[in-house]
């Protein structure tokens, strides 16, 4: 015996063995392709998605920097900016002041005034278009939104007045006159329009602001800075050494990362989802390959014998195995990754279509797709290592098989059971026999056919899990919502909704019901019980609060009053309203000699009440005057027309909207609620459009249409992913069924041509193996829904089903409703194979080996 050393030799035996199985070349190609196209779409759409989201958060939140440094008293800043400078992570940085919010009555977005360098003002998105930065004390670059809303032409070297809040605890204002320098195009959507001012005008009229007055909420005058690191590897580890050099020791002080960055936040991307996707793809993959690798080893075992016999090592034999597992890849990893790549760019829009599904009109979230060489690279490893897995059962065949064995397996194992005459045993109690005595093989089929059978039951159930009206119920509590209310306190509009505006409301012929909340903030003397609740609440709340919010419980508890959200309401909201025990009547509740208060459900497990029903409130109002309430229940104001920003010692307190004017003489609305007819909600939004925005464009229009729209984008990109996977899971599963079935008619061509011999029929042949067929999809059938009854859900709930809008419910339908088309090929297949065998005859099936 001479051991074969040639690597030629090696290489001829690899392409001899390619050419005796074209088929099964196709075949595998086809497979490989598949599980490099899965891979590539995968890393291509969860890529994209981060992406997308990225860059609306960017341009939402207006910071494309790595990392951010906010509200800086004068000593942090220096040594910060020091830290900064000797850093040799960081590739450049940017500075700003912020001096305060813009105030006008014209504005109805939120205005920022600030000094910024050119690096500063990149990152904000709002680097002059037209003109420049502001380099002497009277200049000014601005918004065109800012402008527009001043009624000043944008135009380099007009005059605007502008007026920005000192310090908002003493209400110090200033007013100057600039001129304009510089103008970008200014964007509704994002969270602030800015008014940039020059250095030496900040540095001079800058609120001299210490730590601890910003430690306490008061930001004007603080410094900032932006920073962008040389790369973005590892962005925790680099912001914190600058932070803990620079000297800040405390959790969100100092540097920190910009939150656009954190790739994988729980309520953006979940880490866990894509391995659990990675995992899949790989046993799809797997499942078929390993399945044709398999069968074409077994297929040309007598081959690999007698290589063995004249002197071949197994480890040689695997190597011709893996040679022809490389070679297969090397077609079918680059066709994988083209198409891949098309089918990533194809579903991106759907993919990044947001969880916060909007509920306001051109809120959108921008697409980005990735074409990054990483992701074809680790797209070709992973379904390289997909293969190299998938050949390990077949290298393993051909290394320890032996001579007398290959001809055995040859020949056919069912061959080497002797076929007795017996009556007694019918077509169908030998297909039950084939099916157990092969079990393993079996196994693979029923594993492949019931990935595809999960999926679509996975996709039906994380559709249906959905729940718009779960969604609504929180984000919109009616058809269409109005208000000029903006992402912060200090430039919003409470008034928003004024009577011009109402009566325009009232009069649309296809609304249903109006409703209108209204809002003012008044002081409240405690009473003892009253006190005694909020020191129980603060006592298990002081962990959770920030010294700022520890500092106005202090100072409430000092002169015994708390604030009151005081909003007078209309039927149309009361109807709304999430009460605690027993609802009143509108009709006695409109006397407006009752209030109804709220109850807090923030800080405890069970609901804590401040007032009970039948007790007496006592209202003082700012302006004098004066009145006792009875309390006629508890009730919590739908979250979407609740007071929108962060509060932490107060009472909400309810009245109707005609006491509410009678005491506060303030008519205009915080909220305007409109319930459509049915079937004329797009009547509303046009009326809406048409008559309130031509009234003031400013006014925020949330609509259910709107919300709809967004939630079915959202919805679909599931439709799309399922039917993309079932699609090539179902191919899979069948080419698998295909193959195992067409292997064992071939392999078995003997003992059926002697069934034949000693009595079966045709027909009963073909039943048997019929029969057979059902067993494996029926077997399918079982491990699908055991897998969906005993992992689905958990794996739902904790990966794609994270939303609160999410309620999972248990079905096996989609299953059960599959079940004709897994007849339908489980009949199909089978017959086929044997009708194409027997096309020879039974003496010719015997003779042949």
């Amino acid at each position: 015996m001479v051991k074969v050393e040639n690597k030629e030799t090696l290489r001829l035996l690899t392409k001899r063995f390619m050419k005796m199985n074209r088929a099964r070349n196709i075949i595998a190609v086809i497979a490989i392709m598949l599980t490099s196209l899965l891979f590539t779409s995968l890393f291509v759409g969860s890529v994209s998605m981060i992406l997308s989201k990225r860059a609306t958060e960017i341009k939402q939140f207006m910071d494309s920097s790595h990392a951010i440094a906010q509200n800086l008293s004068e000593e942090d800043a220096v040594r910060l900016q020091k830290t900064i400078e000797q850093s040799d992570e960081v590739e450049r940085y940017g500075t700003g002041i912020f001096l305060g919010a813009g105030r006008d009555k014209h504005f109805g977005f939120s205005v920022e005034v600030r000094y910024a360098d050119k690096n500063m003002a990149e990152s904000f998105n709002c680097l002059p278009t037209t003109g420049r930065l502001p380099e002497k004390e009277n200049e000014v670059a601005v918004s065109s939104l800012v402008l527009e809303a001043l009624g000043v032409t944008p135009k380099i070297g007009e005059e605007v007045t502008l007026t920005w809040e000192v310090n908002p605890m003493l209400k110090q204002y200033k007013t100057d006159t600039f001129q304009i320098c510089g103008f970008w195009q200014g964007d509704k959507a994002v969270l602030g329009q800015m008014v940039w001012v020059s250095e030496a005008y900040a540095k001079e009229n800058c609120y001299p602001v210490t730590q601890k007055e910003l430690k306490n909420g008061i930001y004007n005058g603080g410094k900032e800075y932006s920073v962008w690191y040389k790369n973005l590897w590892n962005l925790e580890k680099k912001t914190e050494n600058i932070s803990k050099t620079a000297g800040f020791t405390k959790a969100r002080t100092g540097l920190e990362i910009n939150p656009a960055y954190n790739l994988f936040e729980e309520d953006s991307f979940s880490f866990t989802s894509l391995i659990v996707m990675v995992l899949f793809v790989i046993l799809a993959g797997y499942l078929i390959i390993y399945n044709i690798f398999n069968i074409s080893v077994k297929t040309d075992i007598r081959a690999y014998g007698l290589l063995k016999n004249v002197g071949t090592t197994g480890k040689q034999l695997k190597k011709i195995v893996r040679m022809q597992a490389w070679k297969l890849s090397e077609v079918g990893i680059p066709i994988g990754l083209i198409f891949g790549y098309l089918a990533g760019f194809c579903m991106s829009p759907s993919l990044t279509a947001d969880a916060q599904i909007s509920a306001q009109a051109g809120q959108t979230t921008q697409t980005v797709v990735s074409a990054n060489p990483l992701i074809f690279f680790a797209a070709a490893l992973l379904t390289l290592l997909t293969v190299y897995l998938s050949c390990l059962r077949a290298c393993k065949m051909v290394e320890r098989v032996s001579p007398v064995e290959a001809l055995h397996l040859a020949e056919g194992e069912q061959s080497q059971k002797k076929i007795k005459k017996n009556t007694s045993v019918t077509w169908w109690g030998m297909a039950v026999q084939n099916v157990f005595r092969n079990w393993k093989k079996g196994l693979i089929v029923m594993l492949s056919i019931a990935l595809s059978m999960v999926v679509v039951n996975c996709i039906v159930m994380l559709v249906q899990g959905y729940d718009f009206e779960s969604y609504q119920n929180i984000v919109l509590a009616s058809d269409f919502q109005l208000d000029q209310m903006t992402d912060t306190l200090s430039n919003t509009n409470f008034n928003g909704i004024t009577p011009e505006i109402k009566e325009i409301l009232n009069k649309c012929p296809e609304s249903e019901k109006t409703g209108y909340v209204y809002y003012s903030e008044e002081r409240h003397k405690m009473e003892p019980a009253l006190l005694k609740t909020w020191e129980t609440l603060a006592e298990k709340n002081k962990e959770n609060w920030t010294d700022y919010e520890k500092q106005i419980w202090e100072e409430t508890k000092a002169d015994n009053t708390v604030k009151v959200h005081f909003l007078g309401i209309s039927e149309a909201v009361f109807d709304m309203l999430e009460w605690k025990g027993e609802k009143c009547s509108w009709d006695t509740f409109k006397s407006g000699d009752y209030v109804i208060v709220d109850y807090s459900d923030k800080y405890t497990e069970q609901p804590v009440s401040y007032y009970q029903s039948g007790e007496t409130f006592k209202m003082e109002y700012g302006n004098g005057k004066q009145k006792d309430y009875g309390v006629i229940g508890e009730a919590m104001m739908p979250y979407s027309l609740d007071y929108p920003y962060a509060d932490s010692v107060y009472i909400t307190v309810m009245v109707p909207e005609e006491e509410y004017f009678t005491q506060t003489e303030n008519q205009s609305a915080m909220y305007a609620t409109i319930d459509a007819k049915k079937g004329e909600d797009k009547q509303v939004k046009e009326y809406i459009d048409k008559n309130v925005l031509k009234e003031n464009d400013m006014i925020n229009v949330s609509s259910v249409l709107d919300m709809k729209a967004s939630f079915r984008r959202f919805v679909s990109k599931y439709y799309m992913i399922g039917s993309f996977l079932v699609i090539i899971l179902a191919f899979i599963g069948i080419m698998n069924f295909f193959n195992t079935t067409a292997t064992s008619v071939i392999s078995r061509k003997k003992e059926l041509a002697l069934l034949e011999v000693v009595g079966m029929t045709k027909k009963q042949i073909s039943k048997m193996l019929v029969a057979e067929g059902f067993l494996y999809l029926g077997g399918a059938f079982v491990i699908a829904v055991l897998l969906i009854v005993f992992g689905a859900k958990q794996i739902l709930v904790n990966t794609l089903g994270t939303a609160f809008f999410f309620r999972l419910h248990l079905t096996i339908v989609p299953c059960v409703l599959m079940i004709p088309i897994l007849v339908g090929i489980a009949y199909v297949i089978p017959k086929y194979q044997f009708e194409k065998m027997s096309r020879e005859s039974v003496v010719e099936r015997i003779r042949k080996e």
